[in-house]
Order: structure tokens, then C-alpha cells, then sequence
């Protein structure tokens, strides 16, 4: 009779527990519902960061060096910040303006010279999102910047770049969202010497250039 009793128990206890199970799958797919994508004229800030100082490494990678052979460059920091504001047009599609500055230092190692270069950016750009999944998007980035570069090395230069960047964006929280670029798929510089060390029009690999300088950003819509 007790173990009836118990079987009856832990019936009852399983069928709690799907029915649970099942609410809280149902909500939380709900709640992802109405939270998915990017709803049309909204406003949201982002902060974008960008580092890197193996340069021994990213010129392996790069294939400008092999192993056997000493790197060319020391005690090298490349870093560039980004702020934008961004603005949906339609869902998922937003038109964005940013400023930022970047700074690059390297020791040229067989003349002991230390470079230095400050490059100062405004620019405007359209982005779109694909959602993958309610939390994972996505995304194609077309836009064109002005640029002023400094340094003790090389002569000041004003130049526009224009480019295709890819993304992924995953959503942390309610407003919030991470995002990883993987910058110039199609780039254009006008002139050099620029940050990014390119020239004219070209394709790049996405992939290898976040692995050389990997780029980061943290997205928050506004209320």
C-alpha cells in the first residue's frame, strides 16, 4: 500500500515537473518573442574597443614572418576606441555616426626607433541584423569614414576610408547586447600612410583580421 502510495507520489511529483518544465520553456520563449530583433525607430549607444600587442604573432599570422625568423617590431600596443550612436530606420536595419581615436606604438627593432601614431576618426555608416536565433543576430556593416593621422614618423595625413565590415551580436540582457566585428570584408583608403596600413581598393580576409586585431562592442537601447 505505501509503496502505491509512493509510486502515486512520484507520478504526481514528475507530472508537476514537466508541467513546470514546460512553463517555464513556454515563457521563456515568449519572453525571447517579444524581445526578438531590433524594433524599428529606436535610439541606442555604443562603445567599441579594439587591442592589440602580439606583433610576432599576428605577423606569423599574417604569413609576413616565419618561425625561425625575429619579429621586426617590440613592445608594440595597437589600440582604438569608438563611439556610436545608431538609430533603426526599420527593424533591424539601423543608420549609426561615430568618432573615435586610435593609437599605435612600436619599437623598430633594428634601428631602436620608437613610432608612435594618433588617428582621429568621424564617420557615418548603415548596418543590418539577420537573426539567427532570438538571442544571436548577424550583421553587414557599409560606411565611410575621415580620418587624421599624426605621428613622429610619418607625415600627417587627412584621408576617407570606406568599408564592409561582418558581426556577431549576441543579447546579454533586457537593452543590452555584446557584439564581435570582423572589419574591412571590401575596404577603400584614399591615401596612406593610414592606421589600418592599407591601400586603394581591395578584399581582405574577415577572419584573420580580427585575429590580428581583434574588435569588440557593448550596445544599449535607450528607453
Amino acid at each position: 500500500m505505501n509503496c502505491n502510495k509512493n509510486r502515486k507520489l512520484i507520478l504526481n511529483l514528475n507530472c508537476y515537473g514537466w508541467v513546470l518544465c514546460l512553463f517555464l520553456v513556454f515563457t521563456n520563449f515568449s519572453n525571447a518573442q517579444s524581445t526578438k530583433g531590433f524594433e524599428a525607430k529606436q535610439w541606442y549607444v555604443e562603445s567599441q574597443i579594439g587591442l592589440s600587442y602580439l606583433w610576432s604573432d599576428l605577423a606569423i599570422v599574417d604569413n609576413s614572418l616565419s618561425l625561425e625568423q625575429e619579429p621586426t617590431f617590440e613592445d608594440a600596443i595597437k589600440l582604438q576606441m569608438l563611439f556610436n550612436i545608431n538609430y533603426s530606420l526599420a527593424r533591424n536595419f539601423f543608420v549609426g555616426f561615430n568618432v573615435g581615436v586610435g593609437y599605435l606604438d612600436y619599437e623598430i627593432k633594428e634601428s631602436n626607433q620608437q613610432v608612435n601614431l594618433n588617428n582621429y576618426q568621424f564617420g557615418t555608416y548603415f548596418r543590418y541584423y539577420l537573426e539567427i536565433t532570438p538571442m544571436i543576430s548577424v550583421f553587414t556593416q557599409v560606411g565611410a569614414n575621415q580620418n587624421f593621422l599624426e605621428s613622429n614618423r610619418f607625415e600627417s595625413n587627412g584621408y576617407i576610408n570606406a568599408y564592409n565590415d561582418i558581426g556577431l551580436t549576441l543579447k546579454l540582457l533586457e537593452n543590452w547586447w555584446l557584439s564581435f566585428t570582423f572589419r574591412d570584408l571590401v575596404y577603400f583608403y584614399s591615401s596612406d600612410p593610414n592606421f589600418e596600413d592599407r591601400s586603394d581598393f581591395g578584399f581582405s580576409n574577415p577572419l584573420r583580421n580580427f585575429a590580428k586585431f581583434p574588435v569588440f562592442g557593448v550596445q544599449y537601447q535607450l528607453d
